[in-house]
């Protein structure tokens, strides 16, 4: 009889690869902002007024608005529809402004990047968590407002119009939610207080508009509204439809737009370079 030690095997589990961790914090960003009240009231409120009052333009387009051509210029109203604003900058603050701030603050960051994600990955999954439900405020109240006119005054609104008009919502709904996604991320990334994030864009965008505006009609000088993102996308969304423009022209307010856009990616994608990670 001979006596010898016990041997154990131990069962190797698999690490989860990178495409299922950048889906897996995808999945977990979403499920957290659906199951918070203040994302869900945002989005159901956003989403009803903006569509509301855009609904309210094409039924009551000819009592509202006399004089008002009802073509393809008629959906560049919508598109400017100042609660589009208002939600936006409130949706990117509620929800935005804590998607990094949040992890720089509880040092999950650090665990996300520990292997075999990149940093990139991680701002890649951050930004399809926001711009989604972003785009449901910049996008679809434009869409649903187009199919409306064209199923409730075909002979007025045809569907070739229609369908131009849709096209054309989505290419400016996307534009002005993928400028509030890079910089919602940007100033989150600056801070892990997300209240000041939320601040910053809010400042941003009011602190800007409103002023702009202001001095703009003051002292007659319309090339400073190219300092507003919202009068930037306003010019962009008016060339777009063929509607009046605003004073200043398309095309250099859409490159701001798109410079602002890439800059402020640039930028977060730098500063989350530098932050110290601990691998292994």
């Amino acid at each position: 009889m001979s006596i010898s030690l016990p041997t154990y095997s131990r069962l190797e589990i698999p690490l989860l690869g990178r495409r299922e961790r950048v889906w897996a914090i995808i999945a977990t960003g979403l499920r957290r902002e659906f199951r918070r009240p203040a994302a869900i009231v945002v989005i159901a409120i956003g989403v009803a007024f903006t569509t509301i009052t855009s609904i309210v333009l094409v039924l009551f387009a000819s009592f509202l608005l006399p004089g008002q051509p009802l073509n393809l210029s008629f959906f560049a109203l919508p598109a400017s529809n100042g609660f589009v604003l208002f939600f936006v900058s409130l949706m990117a603050a509620i929800i935005g402004s804590g998607l990094i701030a949040d992890d720089l603050h509880s040092m999950a960051f650090t665990l996300y990047l520990s292997r075999p994600i990149t940093h990139l990955d991680y701002l890649l999954a951050k930004a399809v968590i926001l711009a989604p439900l972003v785009s449901m405020i910049t996008v679809l109240p434009l869409v649903i407002t187009a199919l409306v006119a064209a199923f409730l005054f075909p002979l007025v609104f045809s569907w070739g119009v229609a369908l131009q008009a849709i096209g054309l919502s989505v290419a400016v709904g996307l534009l002005l939610a993928l400028f509030n996604t890079s910089v919602a991320l940007f100033l989150s990334s600056l801070t892990r207080r997300k209240g000041l994030a939320a601040a910053g864009m809010f400042g941003g965008n009011f602190g800007l508009f409103i002023p702009a505006s202001i001095l703009a009609s003051a002292i007659g000088n319309p090339n400073l509204l190219y300092l507003s993102p919202w009068n930037d996308y306003l010019a962009v969304a008016s060339a777009a439809f063929g509607a009046p423009g605003i004073g200043i022209d398309w095309p250099g307010a859409l490159a701001i737009l798109l410079g602002v856009t890439v800059l402020a990616a640039l930028v977060t994608y730098l500063r989350m370079k530098s932050v110290e990670v601990i691998t292994g």
